[in-house]
């Protein structure tokens, strides 16, 4: 198994495994940001799962779920469940996601019409480097492709790591919560770590020679930001304990 393989089973299992976490805390105590944090890291799933089906041999399902969910949505969902926790008027942030909602549902009955050349998949021994640079050939050019990734990718991350920045220095500021502070900050890593790869990946296509080593920055960068996503939503949403007074401290130990 090459590396770029073992990164996306990974990646799959690990957002997987905090995907159930996130949803069974939505259920538990309710909050829209949990309900979008738990989609994203369920989108963050799907691009893992389709990328090892893809490993093994060609599927049409497989490539059309891999490239909707990772290429457009995972960020822009993301992005939308820190709006819905820092806005406070919540029909700006519901807004926003009835229209990222109809975006997701369009761009999916956009991804499942348009026809693709499984002639092109030939991904070799590293179907991470070849998703990485020749995807394009299989999935036919349109003004959808390219306007739709950057500007959701865009959008997400802004929300994500900007939103995760400015609640850091917020927390920061009034000298609270330091949890929070630390959380946050962890979240915007998170978000920025794939955005970063992608980078790389697009300077690839201008760099061939760094081409293989950008493939495997890639998922690197997707698995890592999933696991410090993760750890960064569980600081920034656990309340502290309570401080116990000393002097109550000694009066329930006299019991």
């Amino acid at each position: 198994m090459n590396l770029a393989l073992l990164v996306g089973l990974l990646t799959s299992i690990v957002s997987g495994v905090f995907a159930f976490l996130v949803l069974q805390r939505y259920f538990t105590r309710g909050g829209t940001h949990l309900l979008l944090w738990g989609l994203g890291l369920v989108l963050y799933f799907i691009g893992g799962a389709t990328e090892v089906i893809l490993a093994f041999g060609w599927s049409d399902l497989a490539f059309r779920l891999w490239y909707w969910s990772g290429a457009l949505m995972v960020a822009a969902v993301l992005g939308q469940g820190t709006l819905h926790l820092l806005v406070r008027r919540p029909y700006v942030a519901t807004v926003l996601s009835i229209v990222v909602g109809v975006i997701g549902v369009a761009s999916l009955v956009w991804m499942f019409s348009v026809p693709l050349d499984a002639t092109k998949f030939q991904p070799s021994n590293d179907i991470a480097a070849f998703l990485t640079d020749s995807y394009k050939a299989i999935l036919p050019n349109s003004i959808i492709r390219r306007i739709l990734p950057p500007v959701l990718n865009g959008y997400g991350t802004l929300l994500l790591a900007g939103g995760a920045v400015y609640s850091a220095r917020l927390f920061f500021r009034k000298q609270i919560l330091p949890n929070r502070v630390l959380g946050n900050m962890l979240i915007a890593l998170g978000g920025l770590l794939p955005a970063a790869a992608g980078s790389l990946v697009k300077l690839a296509e201008t760099t061939p020679e760094i081409s293989e080593a950008a493939s495997i920055l890639k998922y690197l960068g997707i698995f890592l930001g999933v696991v410090v996503l993760f750890i960064g939503f569980q600081m920034a949403t656990t309340s502290p304990q309570p401080k116990v007074a000393a002097g109550s401290k000694q009066m329930a130990a006299g019991r």
